[in-house]
This record gives C-alpha cells, structure tokens and sequence, in this order.
C-alpha cells in the first residue's frame, strides 16, 4: 500500500511540473506574441511575470528533488515529459522581451550571452533525455537534474549582459 501511496503522489508532483512549466510557457508565448503588453519604462514586467517565473523557478526545483529524492517518486509519462517542458520554457523565454530596454522591445534573442546555437543544442538535449527516460526510467534521476539546472541557468544567462 505504500508504494502505491508514493507512487500515486510522485505522479502528482510530477504532472505538476509539467503543467505549472507549460503554462509558464504559454504566458511566455504570449508575451512574445505581444498578446500580453509590457510596460511603457525601463524595468516593467508584463502583467503577471513575476508570479509566472517565480512558479517556473519552484516548478524546475520542484522537478530537480522529485527526481533525485527517489526513483519511484515519478511516473514515465511526466517523467519523460519534465525536461522537454523545462526547454521549451526556457525556448520560449528566449523570445519574449527583455524589460530592461523599455520602451524598445528588445527580445532576449536579440542580443546577450546565450547565443541561438546553445539554446537549441539544450532543446536537442532535451528530446534526446526524455526518450532516455522513456527507454529507460532509471536514468531520470540522473539526467533531469542535469537538464533542468542547465534550462534555468540558461533562463538567467537570457537576461544577462545588458
């Protein structure tokens, strides 16, 4: 019975990652589709971007102990699904405006320390950790935590150099 009780709660933290981090990339893919405003100054935040990147910052650390704490703690299916969620946040991301330039909108890809060749070889990364871990589940533990503290690094390098 325990193990079904830890199983059934790893399944929950894990569709949990992967929810909160898409949906933190769809807000991400609205602010760069300019269906979300940013502010008329220098350091305005879209409506709601902080709460966003604070829930995907709990969200990648969330995934990083899940995955290291214990093998059983997550299914497959949101197992497989957490590093291709946390780069296509941390892809998004790269697209969306970088406050710092209001009233410009200057997107993170534009200019700053990650260059496009990263970004997509980390996207690449991800696709190549998620059929690991659909091939074979003991692995996750290794290699999600990797991914995910290379995504949000990568978020923060975005932001850098301005």
């Amino acid at each position: 019975m325990r193990t079904i009780l830890v199983i059934s709660r790893g399944a929950s933290i894990g569709w949990a990652v992967v929810l909160v981090l898409f949906a933190a990339t769809a807000y991400e893919a609205a602010v760069a589709l300019e269906w979300i405003s940013m502010g008329s100054r220098s350091g305005d935040e879209a409506t709601g971007q902080a709460a966003v990147t604070i829930a995907a910052f709990v969200a990648l650390l969330t995934g990083i102990v899940a995955t290291v704490a214990s093998r059983r703690i997550l299914h497959r299916w949101p197992a497989t699904l957490v590093p291709v969620a946390a780069a296509a946040y941390m892809a998004v991301h790269y697209y969306a405006f970088d406050s710092y330039y209001l009233p410009v909108l200057r997107r993170f890809s534009d200019g700053g320390y990650v260059p496009s060749a990263w970004l997509y070889g980390v996207v690449v990364a991800a696709v190549i950790v998620a059929a690991a871990i659909r091939g074979r589940p003991s692995v996750a533990p290794v290699l999600t935590p990797i991914l995910l503290l290379i995504c949000a690094g990568t978020v923060l390098a975005e932001g850098a150099g301005h």
